[in-house]
């Protein structure tokens, strides 16, 4: 009776992972990126006052572009103008605005959009420009809508191709490492359930898809996947010990449970941290994430000692590698004094590039650079020099609403850096609020956060203090601004609490601190190497510490636990080689895993996947060097001399 419950239970349970997996398959794309902006900040509130003066309908900037940069002939204006006409009767449009420019050679058409599937009318919108357009023009379109639509589209593709292609590349490696199916599936079974169930779960509760959400199933894959080779390396391992198949999954289960524990907690805190963000679709990556690892972790535990006895019985055991971390360990003295020198050096330049850092962000770079809709606003941006706008929002009764005080105010903004000049005409409601339009220069929110403080500073200087930048770009550069800062304050309690966690796992103070600095410095190395490039930290760069640093500590915790236990009775060095002897090969195949997982990520279109896949694959490198090299030497020289006491 027993054995029929337990496998109705499994039953059940396939039956739901199936089911969740489709749920995941139909999720949503969030199709304007809200959850990429903070609802309640101070820029949210007046991006709404503004849209009660100029309205809250999306424009598509439409432009007819004459081949070769020769002057627009008549008869082509005059087709335009009754191109207009069918435009303007597309369902879906408010209106076309006129916006006359300089340029002989080309013609804009400023479309409103009045529907709440803005990206499917724009791109309507563009499908009949270009079919109408004379055949001596090309169209060249940008705007919100087609932006933010394209990246929707991406991240809905995103789904269906990398992560098929990170499972079938982990399965082909396992199975290339393993020469075992029932190894390598038992390998990618905890984390395809915990990605089921925590994705499952956030599309049955109705939540979309965005392009920081889209970094989820690879990242539980991944850790999933580096905690399974740990537990699949020690039942062979005790498999070659002369153990049958059940009591091998018996004894790791009982084996690893307390250094998982530990991993998976010290990962979620990592993961947790960056809940501390503003912006809706951080927190909810931290959150998610952090509940999915649990889940990775409770699955290795719950179903590869149901697995593996049954499904890799026959497997080849692990050979014997009792050499291996005496002759790893000697190596390394050999070479202790170039490694910490190297180190240091490498360490002190780091933290010299940390005062070069800076920050930016520009939504557009989410795109490939060959993507039609990036390459039409790149074009359009350096012929017209710029094609985004902001608003100058002018209460009613202000001072500034004054022609005689504004017109000054309007000249001194039009010279600053960053402002290519007037969009249109100001707009002022019934209220008597009035809305100023000027264009921006292409650029980042590094650039353009600084020029809205300016723009204020000089209203407040000018004795307008009531007056200030408002608009969606104003929203996403400021958004950004705010996520690097929350990003390094949850960076620095992700710290504190690893730091804990690490002390009051290992029981001993100096083996925590000693354990924490090999998971110091690749982030140190990583965002030292940033600043010293130039490369400006972006949202996919910030997430990286915090992302990183709670995983690439597990292998931390599965070395200095085993040494932990062995120093019990034996000398240091002795217990050093015991342990990289029981942990070595899993800290490094689960590196290589991970590194694998991550650089196949890199595949990707968008490219804040592609950033954060090369900065994590390049940080889990750096992390494996620094525990398999550094920890050792760090242990051998600073770890305490006498055995530590054992609780019961």
């Amino acid at each position: 009776m027993t054995r029929i419950l337990r496998r109705l239970g499994w039953l059940l349970f396939a039956a739901a992972t199936v089911f969740l997996l489709h749920t995941l398959s139909q999720q949503q794309v969030d199709p304007s990126n809200r959850s990429l902006k903070a609802p309640d900040s101070t820029d949210a509130v007046q991006l709404r006052a503004l849209q009660e003066v100029v309205g809250d309908d999306p424009i598509v900037l439409v432009a007819f572009v004459v081949r070769g940069d020769l002057p627009m002939l008549a008869s082509d204006r005059d087709e335009l103008a009754a191109l207009r006409t069918k435009l303007a009767a597309l369902p879906g449009v408010a209106a076309i605005h006129d916006a006359p420019v300089p340029d002989p050679g080309l013609v804009l058409m400023p479309v409103a959009i009045h529907d709440a599937d803005a990206m499917a009318v724009a791109e309507r919108v563009v499908a009949a420009a270009r079919a109408g357009a004379p055949p001596a023009l090309q169209v060249r379109a940008t705007g919100l809508p087609l932006i933010e639509g394209t990246i929707a589209r991406l991240v809905a593709g995103e789904r269906q191709t990398i992560v098929p292609m990170l499972v079938a590349v982990l399965l082909a490696a396992a199975f290339a490492f393993y020469r075992h199916l029932g190894l390598a599936l038992g390998v990618l079974l905890p984390p395809i359930a915990a990605i089921a169930w925590t994705g499952g779960s956030i599309a049955l509760l109705g939540h979309q898809l965005d392009p920081i959400a889209s970094l989820l199933d690879p990242v539980l894959l991944t850790i999933g996947v580096a905690a399974s080779v740990h537990f699949v390396e020690a039942f062979r391992r005790e498999r070659a010990a002369g153990r049958d198949p059940e009591a091998a999954a018996s004894a790791v289960a009982s084996e690893l449970r307390t250094p998982a524990l530990l991993a998976t907690g010290t990962t979620m805190i990592g993961l947790w941290s960056l809940a501390t963000s503003s912006v809706p679709a951080v927190l909810d990556f931290g959150v998610r994430s952090a509940f999915g690892v649990a889940l990775a972790h409770f699955f290795t535990f719950l179903l590869l000692p149901a697995w593996l006895p049954h499904f890799a019985a026959g497997a080849r055991p692990a050979a014997a590698t009792t050499w291996f971390g005496a002759r790893w360990f000697d190596q390394l003295r050999r070479a202790r004094g170039p490694l910490l020198l190297g180190s240091v050096a490498a360490t002190t330049l780091a933290i010299a590039g940390l005062f070069r850092v800076t920050s930016d962000n520009d939504p557009l770079r989410l795109l490939p650079a060959d993507e039609p809709a990036r390459v039409d606003h790149d074009l359009l941006a350096a012929r017209l020099g710029g094609v985004e706008a902001f608003h100058l929002l002018v209460p009613a009764r202000s001072p500034a609403a004054e022609p005689t005080r504004l017109l000054p105010f309007l000249a001194m903004l039009r010279q600053a850096p960053g402002v290519a000049g007037l969009a249109g005409q100001p707009t002022r409601n019934t209220d008597g609020a009035l809305a100023v339009p000027l264009v921006l220069q292409p650029g980042g929110s590094g650039v353009r956060t600084p020029l809205f403080d300016d723009v204020e500073r000089i209203g407040r200087v000018l004795g307008f203090d009531d007056v200030v930048a408002a608009g969606p770009s104003v929203q996403i550069a400021r958004d950004s601004h705010r996520l690097m800062q929350s990003l390094t304050g949850s960076l620095g309690v992700s710290l504190l609490l690893l730091s804990a966690c690490m002390v009051l796992g290992l029981r001993s103070l100096r083996l925590g601190a000693i354990g924490m600095i090999p998971n110091l410095l690749p982030a140190l190395w990583l965002y030292g190497a940033l600043g010293w490039w130039q490369r400006p930290v972006s949202v996919a760069t910030a997430m990286i510490g915090c992302t990183m640093l709670g995983l690439i500590v597990d292998n931390t915790l599965h070395l200095l636990h085993h040494f932990r236990h062995a120093r019990a009775s034996m000398p240091t060095r002795q217990a050093l080689r015991h342990a990289l002897d029981q942990t070595g090969r899993a800290m490094s195949l689960s590196s290589a895993v991970l590194m694998l997982g991550f650089g196949t990520a890199a595949l990707s279109r968008l490219e804040t996947t592609v950033e954060f896949a090369l900065l994590a694959t390049t940080t889990i490198a750096a992390a494996w060097f620094a525990t398999a090299a550094i920890l050792p030497l760090l242990v051998a020289a600073f770890a305490p001399r006498r055995a530590p006491k054992e609780h019961p």
